[in-house]
């Protein structure tokens, strides 16, 4: 949990943002002494983005990703009812942060949108806070969620949304760009912008239900994905074959 109001409402041990922001300070500096091109995961702070903007305006080769629950979620959301599926690391931070890491999705300090998805068994949830594991599932969510919370509220545009989920992750880990071209094998992802579903433990596919956001409504999913030319999703439906 984040060291600040919400650890000192319910008593818990806090992680400092400072532990974070000093953490990337230092790889800054690395990749300023050797040149070496730097990617940041999981960016939970406002200072955070700040100094990855800072490096980029220096024309450093640096990168960084942030996940929904960062971007949607903050500390005040953890009650006393101690919600497991919301410990998470880095933790949820503070309401300004989110904020702060919105805007930067949307000026381009942000260069993808991640899952950090992590499947648990009940069990390791369903358990004191201080032994529960960490982590959320997050596949099947990231998309409506940035479609809902982003795109219908026009922060984001959809060629914004295609460059930090499937372009510019494929850019940062130097694999070849998907071509829409007559011969080439079909990797895609069709998508509904208007269907909406009901975040339940039912929604999933996944055997993990460790879902931070159950019980939110979302508008907008994935109905079909070609993976090398095989149909791995048909209209909503796991096909875990692959249809040709």
């Amino acid at each position: 949990i984040n060291e600040g109001r919400a650890s000192t409402r319910l008593g818990k041990f806090g992680w400092p943002a400072l532990a974070e922001e000093l953490e990337i300070s230092r790889d800054i500096e690395l990749c300023r002494l050797t040149g070496c091109p730097l990617h940041i995961c999981h960016i939970s702070t406002a200072r955070g983005a700040d100094l990855v903007r800072q490096a980029k305006a220096e024309g450093l080769p640096v990168t960084a990703e942030v996940c929904p629950h960062h971007l949607f979620l903050n500390e005040e959301d953890i009650t006393t009812t101690y919600n497991t599926n919301l410990k998470m690391n880095p933790p949820l931070r503070t309401a300004d942060d989110a904020r702060a890491l919105q805007e930067a999705v949307v000026d381009g300090t942000i260069d993808c949108i991640v899952t950090d998805h992590a499947p648990h068994a009940a069990h390791e949830k369903d358990t004191e806070w201080e032994i529960a594991y960490f982590g959320t599932i997050g596949l099947e969510t990231s998309l409506p969620l940035m479609l809902t919370r982003m795109v219908a509220s026009n922060k984001l545009s959809w060629a914004r949304l295609v460059e930090l989920m499937a372009v510019n992750p494929r850019r940062i880990l130097r694999l070849e760009p998907i071509r829409l071209e007559a011969g080439c094998a079909a990797d895609l992802t069709l998508i509904d912008p208007n269907l909406k579903i009901d975040v339940t433990e039912d929604y999933f596919e996944s055997k993990s239900k460790n879902s931070a956001f159950i019980g939110e409504k979302l508008c907008g999913v994935a109905t079909d994905v070609f993976v090398g030319g095989r149909r791995t999703l048909a209209e909503g439906i796991v096909t875990p074959q692959g249809e040709k």
